[in-house]
């Protein structure tokens, strides 16, 4: 599955199975978290096979049931870390969408992963929920590409500036809110984004960013402001 299918086929899953994730989709799973971490100057864990970690744990869109399986994400406190979790951990939340697994991604996590906590003395701050899902979710209501695009006054939105935009419409976002906007500069080859006004906005903002770059493509050649 690319990318592009990926952000398509994703939704987000509150109730999963008891089946276990093989070890050889384990094993990809940690591939990707350790290059994030690397990358990203993050801390990310995997944590499997948890039956207590988040099960009953309650959020504005529902009750998770047999969410034994985590990938916990913790914050070092500098600026920019929201948006690098966002961005770093949509490369984790796809990446199991490829590898066939149901995903969640859960903000602002506010009570203990009971055996699931994390290992590092750092906040908690989002968790990624993983497992084969007893469905596979459905998809919500989307602003609309003119809602959170922006180009200077004549002229046209090139392709790439359009496709990116539409994909990263699919991320997830606080509460389905999608309180982003993505400006191309003058030069035609510069984007800026700026979150919204969410509590999770700088979270949201690098998710939608890691989408953009994957709408937009590698031939876009563009920058981020």
């Amino acid at each position: 599955m690319k990318l592009s299918e990926a952000t398509r086929v994703r939704h987000a899953v509150r109730r999963y199975t008891e089946e276990p994730i093989a070890q050889n989709v384990a094993d990809e799973l940690e591939e990707i978290i350790l290059q994030c971490n690397t990358d990203g100057g993050l801390h990310m864990e995997l944590k499997l096979n948890d039956p207590a970690a988040f099960d009953d744990y309650s959020t504005a869109y529902g009750v998770y049931k047999n969410a034994r399986n985590l990938v916990i994400i913790v914050s070092d406190g500098t600026p920019d870390t929201d948006e690098r979790c966002g961005y770093y951990g949509a490369q984790v939340l796809l990446k199991a969408t490829q590898l066939g697994l149901d995903t969640a991604w859960i903000r602002q996590v506010d009570q203990p992963l009971a055996k699931g906590e994390s290992e590092s003395d750092e906040p908690l701050r989002f968790a990624i929920v993983l497992g084969y899902g007893v469905g596979h979710g459905h998809p919500h209501r989307s602003r609309d590409y003119d809602q959170v695009a922006s180009v200077p006054e004549g002229m046209s939105a090139p392709d790439w500036f359009r496709n990116g935009v539409e994909v990263a419409l699919l991320a997830p976002t606080s509460l389905g809110q999608q309180s982003f906007t993505f400006v191309l500069q003058s030069d035609g080859r510069t984007v800026e984004a700026k979150p919204g006004p969410s509590t999770c906005g700088y979270t949201d903002l690098g998710i939608a960013k890691y989408h953009f770059e994957i709408g937009a493509g590698p031939e876009a050649g563009f920058g981020w402001a």
